[in-house]
């Protein structure tokens, strides 16, 4: 079922070549993938999705939409572009829908081997934290432009019900969790004191920026760690710049 990596990406290199500029990156690889055929792509790799859980209602377990939708994806090295993608949040799975030989399969592909994908506009990449255990997973990508990056990690509750002799289940959002990184290592970004432990030369800075900033924090938590990685990241160059003089 999969094919000679050697022979494609040789095969590849040399449609880029002959391609030129004329067409973009998602374009080229979405051409790859109709030449190869999608049944000989390593998106086969992967273990067939049983959902365990009933839901009867929009309070589901998905990240924004319980039905496939288009995303790319980069898995085992590899770009997939529009594919059918569906992100479960509840148990921390991506799920990929393929169609070959007029038969549809619903795969869930392996965690480790998603580098990142992006569906509804949002990034998402998959961390595994060699100073902290605990931080692994799939975690939206919020900032990750220069050394200080901030990333989210959806979070669904979960609650058994009954309603007459139908027992089902309805997932509801709650409150994410932030992680920053910096310097190859992952820390919990949970408030203000975090940063203290680990930016002691900067608790002035940072307890002024929480303090002017409180209201974006409540009401657009995303929004405000883009500015706090912002203002993170100018406060490492500054310093930087003082240790070159």
């Amino acid at each position: 079922m999969y094919i000679n990596y050697t022979l494609s990406f040789l095969s590849l290199f040399i449609s880029f070549s002959c391609f030129g500029q004329s067409f973009s990156e998602a374009e080229i690889y979405s051409w790859y993938d109709n030449q190869t055929g999608i049944e000989n792509s390593s998106l086969f790799r992967g273990v067939e999705y049983v959902e365990e859980d009933r839901m009867i209602n929009e309070k589901h377990k998905f990240f924004q939409s319980d039905e496939f939708q288009k995303g790319w994806v980069i898995y085992d090295g590899q770009l997939y572009n529009n594919v059918p993608l569906k992100f479960n949040i509840y148990n921390d799975v991506l799920m990929v829908y393929l169609q070959h030989d007029q038969k549809s399969s619903f795969f869930q592909l392996f965690s480790d081997m998603v580098d990142n994908f992006q569906i509804h506009g949002h990034k998402f990449k998959y961390l595994e934290a060699k100073n902290d255990p605990d931080i692994e997973g799939f975690y939206e990508v919020i900032s990750e432009n220069r050394d200080f990056k901030i990333f989210k990690k959806h979070v669904k509750d979960k609650k058994e019900l009954r309603d007459k002799s139908v027992a089902y289940i309805e997932f509801s959002t709650a409150n994410p969790d932030y992680v920053f990184q910096i310097n190859e290592q992952f820390f919990d970004l949970d408030n203000r004191r975090d940063l203290f432990s680990r930016f002691p030369d900067y608790k002035k800075d940072i307890r002024d920026f929480y303090k002017d900033f409180r209201k974006q924090s409540r009401n657009q938590p995303d929004a405000f760690m883009i500015r706090l990685a912002d203002k993170m990241n100018s406060l490492l160059l500054i310093a930087s710049n003082d240790i070159k003089e």
